[in-house]
């Protein structure tokens, strides 16, 4: 599937399913179905499948982790019908964890060649040290938005490639995804594969 012409896209999840959960993925102009990740339980050392919509016959993506267990494991994504890795997502675990949300994307040797990080500033450290301190602070942060901004290299500078903002209400969890100020073209399953690993690692909380 091609994913090019779609600039502006939304992930959907019910926030209230805890074993297991469903991603439905939206083009945000037409609100056609163009993505599906369904998993029985959310445990990142189990691969992530992308697949174009609910019958689940056409699979676009596998995402799974190098490591078992590790709070900055990387991610391969690769092409479903070549098994190419494409690129790599690498979470940057304590800075995630204790200042804001932190990815390297890898290249397939290896090498760094962009970014997706929170851009919430203050409000990513008042969420993560004030929830530590009371439920009752986790519960009010759980339903402030929180920003993204994705970047490549371009010739030693960062080019943004994509704006996300993830919000949530007692009933559903939405990612949304603008690519529409791209200041230089990538592959669309890049920003694709970001944006599924920032949903399904908020709904691993829940587990």
């Amino acid at each position: 599937m091609d994913y090019t012409p779609y600039k502006q896209f939304e992930l959907r999840r019910k926030f209230w399913k805890f074993f297991g959960a469903e991603i439905s993925v939206f083009d945000t102009p037409s609100q056609a179905m163009i993505g599906f990740i369904k998993m029985k339980a959310w445990k990142l050392r189990e691969d992530v499948r992308l697949y174009t919509d609910k019958s689940m016959q056409q699979e676009v993506l596998q995402i799974h982790a190098r490591q078992i267990l590790d709070i900055g494991a990387t991610y391969d994504v690769s092409d479903s019908a070549s098994g190419q890795v494409l690129f790599s997502l690498r979470r940057k675990g304590l800075k995630s964890i204790f200042v804001r949300d932190q990815w390297d994307i890898l290249d397939p040797t290896g090498n760094v060649t962009g970014q997706v990080q929170e851009t919430s500033g203050t409000l990513a450290l008042m969420r993560r040290w004030l929830s530590m301190l009371s439920d009752l602070f986790d519960l009010v942060f759980a339903f402030v938005a929180q920003t993204y901004d994705v970047t490549v290299d371009n010739g030693g500078q960062p080019a943004l490639i994509a704006k996300i903002v993830h919000k949530k209400n007692p009933f559903l969890v939405r990612m949304a995804v603008d690519t529409s100020m791209a200041q230089v073209q990538t592959d669309p399953r890049l920003v694709i594969a970001a944006a599924s690993m920032l949903s399904i690692i908020d709904a691993s909380k829940n587990n």
